[in-house]
């Protein structure tokens, strides 16, 4: 923060408090001096137009007219009132000043008095309403205008009171620079609380729960936590509390007795942090316990490490998961090795369609979805042979060059759904073009594939999609990885 002007050096830090002071402060005192100010001006000119005091009636109708104006192209428009509600304070403030001149020679001493002890209540709402520069401005303004008020309209002025006038205008600069000081500050730290409230979960990994005691409602009440999933409970705290085990006592009974035993014997802040077993739903936990004591006790509660046992057999169910997965692609490579053979010599509809859906489950259940250099031109003469019948061929037009890296089993996937809608006796032919991207051309291709695999598929690896149905022809870009 500034020291002089006390904006934060932070722009985004600075706009987020303008943007917070207008929600909170600036224009909810607008809209109240607005609904007042209109009244009073509306009652004024009634009155003045009884009196057949037309200078004074037009007036006060045309300072009530500008503030509903203001008021409202603020209020319909969100920007304006972000930008310019601060300066809509600063000219409210002299708004009301020009209807105190207009009307001050109407009272004589003790309603002059009381007129001026309500506009100068007026006129302090507004200044601290501003932000610090201009409310220092209509302070400065303020005092000037009164000050050649009164020399015009008096005789008496003595020094003393131009000394007055300036000291009680420079102390109450003061008091504007500290508030807006203070108030700024109380912004700054509860941005950082927030900060924290968001990096926190990011940053800690492993299941927490940080909470307080309400001694009103009796009751544990969550302040912040993480993977509630772990605790498999609608009330997570209050199941891991009462429920787990420390010895012979429950976990809430263990943070009670060591809150009462160390409130009494420490003076610091931390009553005590302990990292201790915890045995819950017939699991073997490493808890670490954390107390803090500031206006009321703060706990946290992290789970450290899980059953050890646990751990081991989840490890082993992954590589055996791991392990019938590699034995299910080689013996599915192996089929459509002996499947390709076969309907070399004798096609077979039948044979085609279950090696086409053996590679499918191939391709779909791989789990590397690394970025790989694919030839584009080897890669479709692979796929296409697979969907070709006699009655159906599949023309491929591609450079040798033009490879590009990608998702490779997405790809194929994509490949895949594509050549299914190719009809029998039907030619499709295929063009890739490799300039600023790769782009991919199908002519003779009837529609677009609708399944839920080719959406997600165009998501990852297309950037554009254009299907022209008079010309039947698919136009794809694919997207760059690197």
């Amino acid at each position: 923060m500034n020291k002089y002007s006390t904006r934060f050096k932070d722009s985004v830090l600075e706009k987020q408090y303008l943007i917070h002071k207008v929600q909170v402060i600036q224009f909810p005192i607008l809209t109240y001096l607005t609904i007042g100010g209109t009244i009073l001006l509306l009652a004024n000119s009634i009155i003045n137009l009884i009196n057949i005091d037309y200078t004074n009636a037009l007036i006060t109708a045309a300072i009530m007219t500008y503030l509903l104006l203001q008021y409202i192209v603020l209020r319909k428009n969100e920007s304006l009132k972000i930008n310019y509600c601060n300066l809509a304070l600063m000219m409210t403030n002299f708004a009301s000043l020009i209807f105190e001149i207009s009307i001050y020679p109407e009272y004589d001493y003790y309603d002059g008095y009381l007129l001026g002890s309500n506009q100068m209540l007026v006129h302090t709402i507004l200044m601290f309403a501003c932000n610090l520069e201009l409310g220092i401005l209509s302070n400065i303004v303020l005092t000037i205008v009164r000050v050649i008020l009164v020399v015009e309209n008096s005789q008496n002025l003595t020094a003393q009171q131009y000394f007055y006038s300036i000291i009680v205008s420079l102390s109450f600069m003061v008091i504007q620079y500290q508030l807006e000081k203070q108030y700024r500050q109380s912004f700054y730290l509860q941005f950082k609380d927030n900060s924290w409230e968001i990096l926190i979960p990011l940053l800690l990994k492993k299941p927490f729960f940080i909470f307080t005691f309400n001694k009103e409602s009796n009751m544990y009440q969550t302040i912040m936590s993480s993977q509630k999933e772990f605790f498999n409970s609608e009330k997570p705290l209050s199941t891991f509390l009462f429920k787990s085990k420390v010895k012979q006592q429950t976990l809430e009974q263990y943070i009670i007795r060591k809150t009462i035993y160390n409130q009494n014997n420490k003076q610091s802040s931390c009553l005590f942090n302990h990292q201790i077993d915890v045995e819950y739903q017939m699991k073997k936990l490493q808890v670490s316990i954390v107390c803090c004591k500031f206006e009321q006790m703060i706990y946290t509660i992290t789970i450290d490490s899980e059953d050890p046992i646990i751990n081991q057999t989840n490890i082993k169910l992954n590589q055996a998961l791991q392990n019938c997965r590699s034995i299910l692609n080689t013996q599915i490579l192996q089929i459509n090795k002996i499947l390709g053979v076969y309907l070399q010599d004798t096609f077979s509809p039948l044979l085609r369609d279950l090696r086409i859906s053996l590679f499918e489950v191939y391709y779909k259940q791989i789990s590397n979805q690394k970025l790989q250099l694919v030839k584009m031109k080897k890669l479709l003469f692979k796929c296409s042979k697979i969907f070709e019948t006699p009655n159906t061929k599949i023309k491929i037009d591609c450079s040798e060059q033009i490879r590009f890296i990608t998702i490779k089993p997405i790809l194929i996937i994509f490949l895949f759904e594509i050549f299914k809608q190719v009809d029998k006796n039907q030619q499709v032919q295929i063009f890739i073009n490799q300039k600023n991207t790769t782009t991919m051309f199908i002519y003779g291709l009837k529609q677009l594939p609708k399944t839920v695999q080719f959406k997600q598929c165009q998501q990852i690896l297309i950037d554009k999609t254009n299907f022209e149905t008079q010309c039947k022809i698919l136009l794809c870009k694919f997207r760059f990885f690197i």
